[in-house]
């Protein structure tokens, strides 16, 4: 029996909606095929799933009619390919058909998959249920997506406490989108208040994200010197994603080593420092 390749399976997560799961999922795949890794992104948000938008793709075929014909032996007709080198499964064009895709039949997709990528990007629906739980589970690395808003910050720790509970948290990372916006909460005080050992933290562009969603073209694609996008790289580069099938290591649980983060205090938590203060000073 052939041994399926190793891949790196991402779960992009949040405990409420519109923080930016979509932004970071299909902006880390962008970065990944420019690296010419092979990455696919699964929509996972059943109902109201934007990956396809996010990449200005317009599919005929989406998840749901996979699962209708259990047609996964011939899933590439149903992924769609981007040209940056994305690779699309997308989510049904309507929300009632979520409820065709089970978590059994998910699972067996993502297992389909293993010998057509490197690295699997989930992007679930905010919060938690029997299906995102699974994927969690299944995942090897959970990035928790949270802005800087207590509202969001609170829920996120519950979210962290759940995972905790479920034996989880150990591979899951918050990434705070947004993270230079106003706000009265200090950086440092971020990922301690959502209980939460390891954060990335992304700056305030809503400018340029709200164009490059509307326009369909991620935006390390079309602002590739945008201190998001500069941010953007440090994440994928810590998480070692550009190399990860060299030598079989995955590379995800390793130390965060690279220049642009520092540590802080005694929680394991790593910003880049002088990028905060600029986009402050930009945005």
């Amino acid at each position: 029996m052939t041994e399926k390749p190793n891949i790196i399976r991402i779960a992009v997560c949040s405990a409420v909606g519109g923080v930016g799961r979509t932004t970071i999922t299909a902006n880390l795949a962008a970065l990944l095929a420019k690296e010419h890794v092979k990455v696919t992104v699964i929509d996972a948000d059943l109902q109201f799933g934007d990956i396809a938008l996010a990449f200005d793709l317009h599919p005929t075929l989406t998840i749901k009619d996979l699962a209708e014909r259990k047609d996964k032996d011939n899933i590439h007709f149903y992924v769609m390919n981007h040209e940056s080198g994305v690779h699309v499964l997308p989510a049904p064009d309507r929300p009632e058909y979520a409820e065709l895709i089970t978590p059994d039949f998910l699972n067996s997709i993502i297992d389909t998959l293993h010998n057509n990528t490197e690295v699997l990007l989930i992007e679930t629906q905010a919060g938690l249920n029997d299906l995102n739980i699974q994927l969690m589970e299944k995942a090897d690395l959970i990035l928790v997506v949270g802005t800087p808003r207590m509202a969001v910050l609170k829920n996120t720790k519950l979210l962290s406490e759940t995972l905790s509970m479920l034996g989880l948290k150990d591979k899951a990372r918050l990434v705070l989108n947004k993270a230079t916006s106003n706000t009265v909460i200090k950086s440092k005080d971020m990922a301690e208040l959502t209980n939460m050992e390891q954060a990335f933290f992304l700056p305030f562009v809503d400018k340029h994200i709200d164009l490059s969603l509307d326009m369909g073209v991620p935006i390390v694609s079309s602002h590739p010197k945008l201190t998001f996008s500069k941010e953007m790289e440090k994440l994928a580069e810590s998480l070692n994603l550009y190399h990860s099938n060299k030598k079989g290591n995955f590379g995800i649980f390793s130390k965060f080593t690279n220049k642009g983060y520092r540590s802080r205090g005694r929680k394991n938590e790593f910003i880049s420092t002088d990028s905060i203060q600029e986009s402050r000073a930009n945005y």
